[in-house]
């Protein structure tokens, strides 16, 4: 496999900067719709962005995509497995950490919202969801599925099948699978709360590697895959959330929605990984900040909420949306100068420490006297 894992890829922070972007975007227009008197503008925004056009679910979407499409080529070092644990955790955990500090101190005072121990003990954990504790801010609930990505590519690198084609066609087809029967069965009863969102996501995770073997690494299994592996992607998962969101009652976004963000998701990230789309200066800053801005920007629309009722709902647009974008991106540039980009230097001098004290232990190794020869393995 050719040596490309190191190399940054601007084209992909650049979509990286954008989905953070439409995340963003999808939330301050919900809210929104949600509040302003006027019936036209309610009832428009509400239209578009609750039952037509997700953009949240857009830059999830490309997010994922954009996981599957590094992450499983991230190993590396004498002790992979063991460089990949500590780089994703000095990579996610610390700014995972500031925004939840963040939360506690600041939602008391500007929402009136408190946290007690026990769900900031466990949402400091990022897998909240297991230990049955709600997260604190909405956004967290993509950690989770990240973090069950990061899993499986563990147990796939161990395994020697993580940058096979045939084992993430094969994860990608499961998952799709999983996932129309849960919208059948949500289909049958609309009020069930089970995730179609799960394996539809981790569906998108492995086409996301299924495409950097295809069109990065060549791989020929996978270039002759790809195409076709997009399109039941496309196909599957418009049957499973149809079936899923068709009838619901208890989903924030329609099925029309639903559909139309995660396909629009993924045409931005083919374009991208197949088009070279997204490249430029800018954009790759984006894509810097992107993790500190999907991080924080919540804490920005709860300030938004507070203000709100202070003002005429027209000053309120006017004033406050510029608030929550550039707020998010000033505080996200804090973030990944003073929290992520130390943490991450932590990681790899670690990872640096850990491979030298490898290397010294081997010529010591290599002096203990020899075991007699046997005779299956010559004299």
């Amino acid at each position: 496999m050719r040596p490309v894992a190191r190399q940054r890829l601007d084209h992909i922070d650049g979509l990286r900067g954008i989905a953070a972007q439409m995340v963003v975007f999808g939330h301050w227009a919900e809210y929104v719709g949600h509040v302003v008197p006027n019936p036209a503008l309610h009832a428009g925004l509400t239209a578009l962005f609750r039952e037509g056009f997700n953009t949240g679910r857009l830059g999830v979407v490309a997010f994922f995509c954009i996981s599957g499409f590094v992450i499983p080529f991230s190993f590396s070092g004498t002790h992979p497995l063991r460089s990949f644990i500590v780089s994703r955790i000095f990579r996610l955990y610390p700014a995972y950490w500031v925004s939840i500090a963040a939360a506690a101190l600041l939602f008391p005072l500007i929402a009136g919202i408190h946290f007690d121990a026990l769900q900031v003990a466990a949402n400091l954990t990022m897998v909240q969801p297991l230990l049955r504790q709600p997260d604190m801010l909405g956004v967290y609930w993509t950690l989770f599925i990240e973090l069950i990505f990061y899993g499986i590519c563990f147990l796939a690198f161990a395994g020697r099948l993580l940058h096979s084609a045939r084992f993430n066609l094969a994860m990608m087809a499961g998952f799709l699978g999983l996932a129309l029967l849960i919208g059948l069965y949500r289909w049958l009863h609309p009020t069930s709360g089970l995730p179609v969102g799960l394996p539809t996501y981790l569906a998108a995770m492995h086409f996301g590697t299924l495409a950097r073997l295809a069109l990065i690494e060549r791989d020929r299994l996978a270039a002759r895959l790809f195409w076709p592996a997009a399109a039941m992607l496309a196909i599957c998962v418009t049957v499973a959330n149809t079936l899923a969101y068709l009838y619901a009652r208890n989903e924030l976004v329609g099925w029309m929605a639903a559909n139309t963000g995660y396909l629009a998701g993924l045409a931005l990230f083919l374009g991208c990984a197949a088009r070279g789309w997204f490249r430029g200066r800018f954009l790759a800053w984006l894509g810097l900040l992107s993790y500190s801005v999907y991080l924080f920007h919540p804490i920005f629309m709860q300030l938004n909420v507070a203000l709100w009722p202070t003002m005429d709902w027209r000053a309120g647009i006017a004033l406050l949306t510029p608030l929550i974008f550039v707020g998010s991106l000033v505080v996200a540039w804090a973030v990944q100068r003073f929290v992520e980009a130390p943490a991450v230097r932590a990681g790899r001098a670690i990872n640096r420490r850990f491979d030298a004290l490898h290397v010294r232990r081997r010529p010591a190794e290599a002096s203990e006297p020899l075991p007699e020869a046997s005779p299956m393995h010559g004299g």
